[in-house]
């Protein structure tokens, strides 16, 4: 059970980071507003999950190569993070279901933090990493080696807004063997190269009809 109303809290259980700031910030159970703050705070087993998560994420970020790629991972997160409290309609769950639903999220996310912090990583960008780059991280799960590209970042052409909205390349998959590297069931006919320096991609991997992965060489830069 928390001590005191007031905590100092990582990103990953601050909502206001979605705004820009890029230092921890207080979270205030006393003064909490939203509906996600509210059930963080009144809820300790998500309460629990929340810090682990963001523990995971000062942690991962702190020692990560690809500076600003971690943050940018994280605050995609955070902008989803109060679609767990609802059901697959979009309608608000009862608070019993909403915690399960959010304790499982921000587990996954955990996960998903730990694993970036053992993957070879690999990218397009030159310096920090902004969504505009992609990044290309090969890593292991379930004995299983998967990779994942993320970024290539585009706002949407209709309705144009910042970072984290529009569009994103975020593919995940397992690394099948084929002829001259591997494949997987979400990169077409693409076929990946990958050595101990870099990643080659064969050819163009459409993401959306907005933006995709160019055919190129991916330096390692971990």
């Amino acid at each position: 059970m928390r001590t005191s109303l007031v905590r100092t809290v990582f990103l990953a259980t601050s909502l206001w980071w979605l705004v820009g700031s890029a230092t921890a910030a207080s979270f205030d159970c006393a003064k909490a507003r939203r509906p996600i703050e509210k059930l963080i705070c009144s809820n300790p087993e998500l309460d629990a999950a929340d810090t682990r998560m963001g523990e995971a994420f000062k942690r991962v970020n702190a020692g990560f190569p690809l500076k600003g790629f971690v943050l940018a991972t994280q605050r995609v997160f955070l902008a989803g993070y109060s679609a767990c409290m609802n059901d697959d309609t979009g309608k608000t769950v009862v608070a019993a279901e909403a915690v399960r639903r959010c304790v499982a999220v921000v587990r996954e996310r955990t996960a998903e933090l730990e694993a970036l912090g053992q993957a070879k990583v690999y990218s397009s960008a030159v310096g920090t990493f902004t969504p505009d780059d992609l990044a290309i991280l090969v890593y292991n799960a379930d004995g299983r080696q998967r990779i994942r590209l993320w970024g290539n970042w585009m706002p949407d052409a209709y309705n144009p807004r910042p970072f984290p909205d529009g569009k994103l390349c975020d593919l995940d998959d397992e690394l099948k063997p084929a002829k001259g590297g591997f494949k997987t069931a979400s990169t077409d006919d693409a076929v990946l190269t990958i050595s101990e320096t870099a990643v080659q991609i064969s050819e163009y991997i459409m993401c959306t009809p907005r933006n995709g992965i160019a055919a190129q060489v991916y330096r390692r830069v971990r």
